[in-house]
């Protein structure tokens, strides 16, 4: 799904958004528009990780100068399941850009997708992998 929340063009890979993670995203962009801080809790399960990726990709789309996205997880496979789900948010905004819609920025430049690099078998390469630092530099 593709949608315009204040201004915003976001790129969310599911097709159904449910009225929580629209208001987390709302208050995310709220935050990065006033150079704030931001605590954002939601149940398990409500797709906090998913509604992250997609409104803080997006906004960097839209604005480039922003900088880096910096994530953190305690463990190994907490940082692979994220790796797989940027996968689907980059590839899904990849997507909807190709078919010709307009751009995220709305400034009519096309700007190129940098994707994450993959690892073995397709998969994204974990903090385990050798791929992580290279998705973040």
């Amino acid at each position: 799904m593709r949608f315009e929340l204040d201004g915003l063009d976001v790129f969310f890979p599911f097709p159904r958004l449910y009225r929580e993670q629209y208001l987390y995203m709302k208050s995310l962009k709220q935050a990065l528009d006033s150079n704030g801080h931001c605590l954002l809790e939601m149940p398990t399960g409500t797709g906090k990780t998913a509604c992250l990726l997609s409104l803080i990709t997006s906004y960097q789309y839209a604005h480039p100068e922003r900088g880096k996205l910096v994530y953190c997880t305690r463990t190994v496979p907490e940082m692979d399941s994220v790796m797989a789900e940027l996968v689907e948010v980059l590839g899904f905004r990849e997507k909807c850009l190709a078919e010709g819609s307009t751009t995220a920025s709305g400034d009519g430049k096309k700007r190129k997708l940098k994707a994450p690099k993959m690892g073995e078998n397709g998969n994204p390469g974990g903090a385990g992998g050798s791929n992580v630092l290279g998705l973040c530099l």
